[in-house]
């Protein structure tokens, strides 16, 4: 998992992988768009963002998510959201299967889950051992996001 700014983007893509520093400066520019919600493709399917627009639930009613062929970049828009994360464990019971279609499981939260606050122009990465539980905070509260989707691949050629 990797947690950033845009603030400090110049300093931090120095040290990045390069298909991540193409996907960030890809969503800047498309940032400054003004996007519709939906999905805009980079990449065609190997690396395209998703615009959304949704309200934040409770810690109690968000389920966790991990996906294998693609990595998250969520990127906050507007609001304040909480994501929570920890890394896949031995022993842990999906809630619902790997649906390689769809590219997720679910599991129920971790005991041992970091929160994070993300504020606008904030960013995680997500890696297929990190399991993760996007879209809380303040029940109701308005979010606007970004997710971008990596295809694996594209990091272990």
């Amino acid at each position: 998992m990797i947690l950033g700014s845009l603030s400090s983007w110049e300093e931090h893509s120095r040290y990045e992988n390069s298909v991540i520093v193409e996907t960030i400066e890809e969503l800047k520019v498309i940032l400054q768009l003004e996007p519709d919600l939906g999905r805009i493709e980079i990449r065609g399917n190997e690396i395209y963002v998703s615009i959304m627009a949704l309200e934040a639930k409770s810690l109690e009613e968000q389920v966790a998510e991990k996906h294998e062929a693609y990595i998250d970049v969520h990127y906050l828009i507007e609001g304040e959201e909480t994501i929570g994360w920890s890394p896949l464990q031995e022993g842990i019971e999906a809630t619902k299967p790997y649906d390689a279609e769809a590219d997720y499981a679910l599991y129920p939260p971790s005991s041992d889950e970091i929160l994070l606050t993300l504020k606008p122009g904030m960013f995680a990465v997500f890696f297929p051992h990190d399991v993760h539980r996007p879209g809380m905070g303040q029940p109701g509260m308005k979010i606007k996001k970004a997710v971008i989707k990596i295809h694996v691949g594209l990091l272990s050629s």
